[in-house]
């Protein structure tokens, strides 16, 4: 029933962790690939493997889509080889990073440019792709969108589980995600009934975290475990195809069950 065989996937933040591994099982499953992503680097190495690994096409788009300039330049190279659009998936979002002052911080040291940034890249990208790609999904026959949020787009974080550990929960992350979810459903309202948008909010994902934060995070779940990439992939299958035709404006939590447990 899950039948996406030659259908085209354009997807946003396509060299990080989440959006490779969404790439890889779209491309398994028959898709052709437009890879979006800020980084060469992880847009090569992913090209190169999905190449190796299945017959399909993938085409990749190097661009900072926080830019606005290049929100117009996606759609000019989309055009150079394709007339539509049937799945979009935006996986790309600012997450983490120890590096940029102001992000990784509590409150009090939060700073206004890493919550711009955010905003920009969490959000207001998101926004402005799907409204310049919106004549290229109507011409797919059931077009669907999947915007990648987060279950702290809904739930308040809890700071306990972030204490002695080397990690924060920024507020604009929380907040341009919980708008992502919101704008989801506006978006669904609005490009009814020939697109269908909904939204994935997963849990923490594990990534060499600390010890402490994975097991305090980890009991905080009825699965007793923090997520991977692959526990997104089922949701998106699903959304993606047509099993999922007549859901839409939906937030599907995937995070082993830690939305109930808190």
């Amino acid at each position: 029933m899950i039948n996406i065989q030659n259908k085209l996937a354009v997807i946003t933040g396509a060299g990080g962790y989440i959006g490779s591994s969404i790439a890889d099982a779209l491309a398994k499953a028959g898709c052709m690939i437009i890879a979006i992503d800020s980084s060469k680097s992880n847009l090569s190495k992913l090209k190169i493997k999905i190449t190796k690994k299945y017959n399909t096409n993938i085409k990749t788009i190097c661009v900072d889509l926080s830019n606005e300039k290049n929100i117009k330049k996606v759609k000019l190279e989309i055009l150079k080889d394709f007339n539509k659009i049937d799945i979009l998936i935006n996986s790309i979002g600012m997450v983490g990073n120890p590096n940029i002052k102001g992000w990784n911080v509590p409150f009090e040291k939060q700073l206004m440019h890493p919550w711009k940034k955010a905003m920009d890249i969490n959000l207001t990208s998101i926004f402005f792709i799907i409204q310049t790609l919106k004549t290229l999904l109507e011409k797919g026959s059931t077009a669907s969108i999947i915007n990648i949020s987060s279950i702290y787009g809904t739930f308040v974080p809890d700071f306990d589980i972030y204490k002695n550990t080397n990690l924060n929960n920024p507020a604009a992350y929380s907040i341009s995600k919980a708008g992502l979810s919101y704008m989801t459903k506006w978006l669904a309202a609005a490009m009814a009934p020939k697109i269908r948008v909904n939204t994935i909010s997963p849990g923490g994902i594990y990534r060499n975290h600390n010890k402490n934060f994975e097991r305090k995070y980890s009991n905080k779940t009825l699965l007793g475990r923090m997520g991977k990439e692959e526990d997104i992939i089922g949701p998106i299958l699903f959304l993606a195809s047509d099993m999922s035709s007549y859901v839409t404006g939906q937030n599907i939590f995937v995070d082993g069950g830690w939305s109930i447990k808190k």
